[in-house]
């Protein structure tokens, strides 16, 4: 009844403004609490330091690398002064410029840099022997980096990292099978600092190579207006049908979220323009902003760029990247099927439109305007599946889309918005930096201690050796570790801690990562920390625990989808047998069509709880990897899909036209 009066009824949050995307990212995101109103001297500076970085990993993307450390130091270095100049160590510290002490770091930074750069030649000689003073500087760089990840990272991840570094301190003082010999103060420095490990380790090394050119490539993307293209085809596709616009706003949010690599910011930016529209056609604040929250998440897992996470399961794996991005086409599809079913079932629950003729955007306009950019994108992927490495392909898909920008006014990317791309670029890559070298700690302390082997063992006996249980135990693991965390520093830690556990469970590393990517993407729209849920919210005007639940629940394929690449991995196209494979993704599909009435609880009728527990228990059994629980699902599903609405309108008529 209340229901229904909502929808009679005006609601105010409708017709409120969307507030600032920017604004938003702010207030939830620690990435976002950036100096934004620079003074011009700074602004300038960061200018310079900003374009200064982008040409150097654009032009060794192209020409090559010097040493690993070197490169990785110089990486690391940039993030760590444009740190100083862009985040306040506190709420008192000056906004419009950096501080005394931030300088007195930024000097620090290029001291480090110099020192690294010109002594890791004589170290080499030295046969790894180390100086008083490379303590010194590893000391200081460590600190540096924990008091940047502190500032634009947050504390969850700067307090792992400090727990770790005094669990390899003080082993001998830990209790039972946690104890070890532990390790010096200075062997610690040494690791982190001086080896192919900790700050400079395989975490940072896929920033400094993959995850900066692949942002610098969604940059100018974004600037080329390939965005508008994305949303304004969308919009002419589906944007008349049945709630039209969160449709539109399931497919742009995918295509746009794939190349952005954050989820939060791409609420923030396809959310300024779906969610004004959802709201308008009828939908309730709370579901339009969940909506574009469980959309954006899933960009991270879309084929063919995932948010650029893929390099890292690839470097980790020693796979080709095309392997990986072809194994999660039926898995990113299952996913987002599953949010357009449940969005397509509460818009004929609420009999809502679609959009008229006159509100649709005029999109033979957009495609002569813009239709060109989509040329970079076809690149990438054929340079990709050429057998082109990702480095080669990323790079000559930027200058790609830098030279058709200029075949037309509206797309024409000049000095002045070549510019913007470096200064967007570097600031972007500032939190996934930090994150990753602080990953690399983690990563390192790991494997100094053996404690992620102990963790491993001890899950396994926790689980008794059934395996669901130690699944269940490292989709926990994997979210917990992610709230908060950019999805690629998350990935880095789950799966330093999570896929022994699963090996040991006789899981094969391909699916165990796989498993791993999905829950580490997932956290951010698990609750109670729900990153893209609580931008949602914001951009909505809705209450951000309503829009963190619901998106929950529209992601709800995101927590099922993990457990198929265990029981089922023919959906990650791991089979001989083609049929074996197609079966596999249809059973998916019809089950994950099953959850999605489950969760809405809505199909023709709107389903008392006892038939949405009968869709449940059908959708669970297309888990199971055999033939027989795959035909009592679809027997099960198939009869209540049928026979469910004609009793429940038989039996309560009142209840089935319920809105």
């Amino acid at each position: 009844m209340k229901e229904e009066k909502e929808k009679e009824g005006v609601d105010e949050s409708v017709m409120a403004p969307t507030p600032d995307g920017e604004a938003i990212l702010r207030e939830v995101d620690r990435e976002s609490r950036y100096r934004n109103k620079l003074a011009p001297f700074w602004k300038y500076v960061v200018m310079v330091i900003s374009i200064a970085f982008v040409s150097y990993h654009m032009i060794t993307s192209r020409f090559g690398m010097p040493d690993m450390v070197k490169h990785r130091a110089i990486h690391v270095a940039f993030i760590l002064g444009l740190v100083w100049l862009y985040y306040p160590a506190t709420k008192k510290s000056p906004r419009h410029r950096p501080s005394v002490v931030d300088i007195i770091l930024f000097a620090a930074t290029v001291f480090m840099i110099l020192y690294t750069w010109f002594t890791r030649d004589l170290f080499l000689k030295r046969a790894g022997v180390a100086m008083t003073s490379d303590y010194i500087v590893g000391a200081m760089t460590i600190l540096m980096t924990l008091e940047a990840c502190r500032r634009a990272v947050g504390k969850g991840l700067l307090i792992l990292v400090i727990v770790l570094f005094i669990y390899a301190w003080a082993g001998p003082y830990f209790p039972g099978v946690f104890a070890h010999r532990g390790h010096t103060i200075q062997r610690i420095i040494y690791q982190m600092y001086l080896t192919g490990e900790g700050i400079f380790g395989m975490p940072i090394g896929v920033s400094a190579t993959y995850l900066i050119i692949f942002i610098v490539l969604g940059a100018m993307l974004e600037k080329s207006g390939l965005g508008k293209l994305f949303n304004d085809i969308a919009l002419s596709v589906g944007g008349r049908l049945t709630g039209g616009p969160a449709k539109v706003a399931v497919v742009a949010s995918a295509l746009v979220g794939m190349i952005q690599g954050s989820a939060a910011t791409n609420v923030a930016t396809s959310g300024a323009f779906t969610i004004p529209l959802m709201k308008k056609v009828g939908y309730k604040p709370f579901f339009a902003g969940a909506i574009e929250a469980a959309a954006s998440t899933g960009g991270q897992f879309m084929p063919p760029i995932m948010g650029s996470v893929a390099f890292i399961m690839a470097e980790f794996l020693g796979i080709r990247y095309l392997s990986i991005a072809a194994a999660a086409i039926v898995p990113a599809i299952l996913y987002f099927g599953s949010v357009f079913f449940q969005i397509d079932l509460r818009a004929r629950r609420m009999k809502l439109r679609g959009l008229t003729k006159e509100e649709m955007p005029d999109v033979k306009k957009t495609i002569l305007r813009y239709g060109q950019m989509m040329i970079p994108v076809f690149v990438l992927v054929f340079l990709l599946i050429e057998g082109r490495t990702p480095l080669y392909a990323a790079f000559f898909t930027v200058v790609t889309t830098w030279l058709l920008s200029w075949i037309r006014k509206e797309t024409r990317i000049g000095p002045k918005a070549l510019r913007d791309v470096a200064v967007n670029s570097s600031r972007n890559i500032l939190g996934i930096g930090v994150a990753m070298a602080s990953a690399g700690f983690v990563v390192a302390v790991l494997s100094m201690t053996g404690i992620g082997v102990i963790l491993a063992d001890n899950i396994v006996k926790l689980s008794g050796g059934h395996l669901f249980v130690a699944l269940l135990l490292s989709m926990l693991v994997s979210i917990v570790l992610g709230m908060g965390l950019p999805t690629s520093a998350c990935y880095v830690i789950a799966a330093s801690i999570t896929v022994p556990i699963l090996t040991a469970m006789n899981v094969p590393a391909f699916q165990a990562h796989f498993f791993v990517l999905y829950f580490s993407v997932i956290s951010t729209v698990t609750p109670p920390v729900a990153l893209a849920a609580y931008v949602g919210a914001g951009m909505a005007n809705a209450d951000p625990t309503k829009v963190g639940w619901t998106a929950f629940r529209l992601a709800i394929a995101g927590f099922i989808i993990p457990f198929f690449f265990v029981y089922s991995p023919e959906i990650l196209l791991i089979s001989d047998s083609a049929l074996m494979i197609v079966w596999a993704s249809v059973s998916a599909f019809l089950g994950i069509a099953l959850l999605g009435i489950a969760a809405e609880g809505y199909f023709k009728v709107v389903m008392p709880v006892w038939a949405r527990i009968i869709f449940l228990a059908a959708a669970i059994s297309l888990i199971s990897p055999n033939l027989g629980s795959d035909v009592i699902g679809i027997v099960v599903g198939g009869l209540s899909i049928v026979f469910i609405p004609m009793i429940v309108k038989k039996r309560r008529p009142s209840e089935a036209t319920a809105g």
